[in-house]
């Protein structure tokens, strides 16, 4: 069969009308309105800031199951002064940083940031790292636990420099 000029321009002019039809039921998936005044956002150029709004969020941070923690003396954790005692211990961990927060009997004691370090040593029992500090308090450092070959290091954001002046 052989097809006329004008068979071709109705072939062509059906392929246009369709192609343009799929791009603009493309156009409204990528489009939303927003608001009262229905002004036009495109969903493409919103995606790279909620990627970026949800990874810096703490919504990726994995909290472990509370644990029993003993603390055998006082001991200063980020600045809180933690009577001896045993505490629940919660983590909240994000890659290799870590948020411990301590309770006692349900109510808030204190909250520290720190890391988890591989120490290659599996240890048998929990332990508190304890810092004597030069006014003779103790700062918690380290918490290892048993059966883990890692432990929580922290921050030391707490640490007093003290200066003198010399005189001559």
């Amino acid at each position: 069969m052989l097809k006329t000029w004008s068979d071709k321009g109705n072939i062509v002019g059906a392929q246009m009308r369709h192609r343009r039809a799929m791009l603009k039921r493309r156009d409204n998936l990528l489009q939303i309105y927003i608001g009262p005044s229905k002004r036009l956002v495109n969903l493409a150029a919103l995606l790279p800031v909620l990627i970026g709004i949800l990874a810096s969020s703490p919504l990726w941070a994995r909290k472990n199951p509370p644990r029993p923690f003993s603390l055998p003396v006082v001991a200063i954790l980020n600045g809180a002064q933690v009577p001896a005692g045993m505490y629940e211990l919660t983590c909240e961990t994000q890659g290799s940083a870590v948020r411990v927060t301590l309770l006692k009997d349900g109510q808030f004691v204190a909250t520290a940031p720190g890391v988890w370090v591989k120490t290659g040593i599996k240890y048998s029992e929990d332990q508190a790292l304890l810092r004597v500090n030069p006014e003779g308090s103790k700062s918690l450092i380290e918490i290892r636990f048993a059966g883990a070959s890692r432990a929580i290091v922290f921050d030391q954001t707490d640490v007093t420099v003290h200066y003198s002046s010399l005189q001559h």
